[in-house]
């Protein structure tokens, strides 16, 4: 579902009222005239349980969550093995990937079992699903794949 937002107008960059018909005639393209899309129509599914973190590290690169992305999180949506989450253990804050083996349960940094984190029996704190990320461009970001 895409939530419709009204834009507030920009005074300076959009002067007439209706620039469609500032000669009189409608223009022929009017029938294909699109609203504005904002970000957030497509990256929020539910405002109320949506919130927005900055990676402090390059410890995901690996997901693509670089240090300074945005990470968006939705804490609606259900965790379940293989999904991005961002939790709490041992008081510090982290963003991994949660793996279900069996009894089993693992906090890892990439796709190999052997960097992940067995926290079975430990207290965690799961926040809430990571549902979308913004990766500023700029030369200290720039990869050529997946590391």
């Amino acid at each position: 579902m895409i939530r419709e937002l009204e834009i507030a107008k920009n005074e300076v960059l959009e002067t007439l009222d209706n620039p469609g018909r500032v000669s009189g005639f409608i223009s022929p393209a009017e029938d294909y005239k699109q609203r504005r899309l904002h970000i957030a129509q497509r990256i929020v599914k539910d405002p109320t349980n949506t919130f927005y973190f900055e990676a402090d590290d390059d410890q995901m690169r690996y997901f693509g969550i670089m240090k300074g992305c945005i990470i968006i999180v939705d804490k609606s949506v259900q965790v379940v093995s293989g999904t991005l989450i961002v939790c709490c253990v041992d008081e510090e804050w982290l963003t991994r990937k949660l793996i279900i083996k069996g009894e089993n349960t693992y906090l890892c940094i990439n796709d190999s079992m052997d960097a992940c984190m067995n926290i079975t029996g430990r207290n965690i704190t799961v926040f809430g699903a990571v549902t979308w990320t913004c990766l500023p461009h700029s030369l200290q970001h720039v990869r050529t794949g997946r590391l």
